[in-house]
């Protein structure tokens, strides 16, 4: 072959690969902006939304801790079980409070700067194993169960960060050995003081690990990095989790059972079943390449990922043991290590078919985006029912000479004294049966647990609570707001009579 044949083979070869450098970036770059727009539009529609809805109970609840004078007063509402999370998320909306002013958007604004955080860590981590699209896949499959966590003052949207943090830096390998165990350690450390059931988080790299020892191999460092993180957490954190424990655990409000287990994962992922489905009918429809080549086997990162489908279980069996308690919300963390596992799987089987993956990650984010967006445009459905109706009446019932305004629903007493014009004014009328002090079974959970709460809360809050004799002290100047059967019935035998005052929006009842 002559010389300038083969200069010209070598030249055709330089262009192709430049053409596929050339377009290895710009899908790169494409899935950069694609990754940013997403970002984006959740930041922008969570602040929408959580500055038209309404906070409800357990935000309340969040306000009033992250309100409390000084960190002395925090520890010690929380020793007295006031509220069952760390201290460590109540600080940090403090100082969002100070920053941002104290407005509703304030409040939950930690948690949606976390949401934003977890999508952006979850596409990184998945695009490092991948390429550009399937990070897009992994971020998109993620912010579905999570969007919901961004306009909410709880402490799940920071606790998920972490959970997503855990595998990008276990997956990692810029740093040394030791820091990167530093890392994983302090990042699990930082997991467990957000929410106490961050802890099961290590299971999945312990049971990775365990599957792959041999006798004499040496405990890898990352590992032991993240024990020592979690039972620093969990030490420093026992006195809090106790006192908690000891209260309340017993009538818990979500106490663990098979049925709720085995539909754990359709809750977090909500319509996944009907995603998945549509996702299979399109790999079918446009995978052309059939047995055209050797599936990658899968990586590490992967594996792990898949075992986050333990955490549930290791969290139903905690439960069982000890804790009593079994919240869909508790086990979110799981979501953007699944995330990742889907996207790398979907990867090693059609990174040569980009139009397979394509079409599922418009799915995923259509479905997304398209929830988001009912969401925003009715933030309302996801808030208490009638709180806002029952704020509305407040002028009108004041106009007929009502001083006090008495609830029987402990969640939306809560919401309306914290947004009522006259705080003092909203009352909580407790059951007749109610014992402050009475003990639970783990059977079945206590039915009188919010009362109960809040009634821990009044230590370092002002909230006002009757019982029938002083309704009845006061029955002329009372308005009875959505009262509950059993509570008609505590009014008939206490010699109270009530007339139907308003139907709608809210039915009020005055009591003579």
């Amino acid at each position: 072959m002559s010389s300038s044949v083969q200069l010209a083979r070598h030249e055709s070869i330089r262009e192709i690969a430049r053409a596929e450098r050339a377009a290895a970036g710009y899908l790169a770059l494409s899935s950069y902006l694609a990754a940013g727009v997403l970002a984006v539009f959740y930041l922008a529609t969570s602040l929408y939304i959580s500055s038209q809805r309404l906070l409800w109970f357990d935000e309340v609840f969040t306000v009033h801790m992250a309100r409390l004078p000084d960190w002395k007063t925090l520890l010690d509402a929380l020793r007295h079980g006031v509220d069952s999370l760390p201290p460590a998320y109540y600080i940090v909306v403090n100082l969002s409070g100070k920053v941002f002013g104290k407005s509703d958007v304030a409040v939950r604004l930690p948690s949606t700067l976390a949401m934003i955080a977890t999508l952006l860590i979850t596409f990184d981590c998945a695009r490092r194993l991948t390429n550009g699209l399937h990070g897009l896949i992994a971020l998109a499959i993620a912010a579905s169960p999570l969007a919901g966590e961004g306009f909410e003052a709880r402490s799940y949207a920071i606790y998920v960060m972490f959970a997503a943090l855990t595998l990008w830096v276990w997956s990692y390998d810029w740093m040394s050995r030791k820091w990167g165990a530093v890392c994983f350690g302090l990042t699990l450390f930082a997991a467990v003081s957000f929410h106490y059931y961050a802890a099961l988080l290590l299971l999945p790299y312990a049971l990775w690990e365990l599957s792959r020892w041999k006798p004499g191999q040496v405990v890898p460092l990352k590992l032991i990095a993240g024990i020592v993180g979690v039972a620093l957490a969990i030490a420093l954190l026992l006195p809090l989790i106790m006192s908690f424990s000891r209260q309340f655990a017993a009538g818990f409000w979500s106490h663990p059972s098979l049925s709720e287990l085995m539909e754990i994962y359709s809750h977090i992922f909500v319509g996944g079943l009907f995603v998945l489905a549509l996702s299979i009918i399109w790999m079918v429809l446009t995978n052309k390449k059939r047995g055209s080549g050797m599936v990658p086997p899968m990586n590490s990162a992967e594996a792990i990922g898949w075992l986050f489908l333990c955490v549930p279980l290791a969290g139903f069996v905690a439960a069982e043991l000890k804790t009593n308690a079994f919240a869909v919300r508790y086990f979110l963390g799981i979501v953007p290590a699944i995330a990742i596992a889907i996207s790398c799987c979907l990867w090693r089987h059609f990174h040569n078919a980009a139009a397979v993956s394509l079409g599922i990650f418009l799915l995923i984010a259509g479905w997304g985006v398209g929830r988001q967006l009912h969401t925003a445009l009715h933030p309302d459905s996801v808030e208490t029912p009638g709180t806002r109706d029952v704020l509305a009446a407040e002028d009108f019932l004041s106009s007929e000479g009502k001083q006090y305004f008495v609830l029987s629903d402990p969640f939306q007493f809560l919401e309306v004294q914290y947004y009522s014009r006259h705080p003092d004014q909203v009352i909580l009328l407790l059951p007749a049966d109610f014992d402050r002090t009475a003990t639970h079974s783990r059977v079945s959970a206590d039915p009188y647990l919010h009362q109960r709460v809040e009634l821990l809360l009044s230590q370092y809050y002002p909230l006002q609570f009757w019982r029938a004799e002083q309704l009845r002290r006061h029955a002329s100047e009372t308005a009875l707001i959505r009262p509950a059967p059993e509570v008609l019935q505590m009014l008939t035998q206490s010699g109270l009579a009530v007339e139907n005052r308003l139907s709608k929006p809210v039915s009020v009842l005055y009591v003579h």
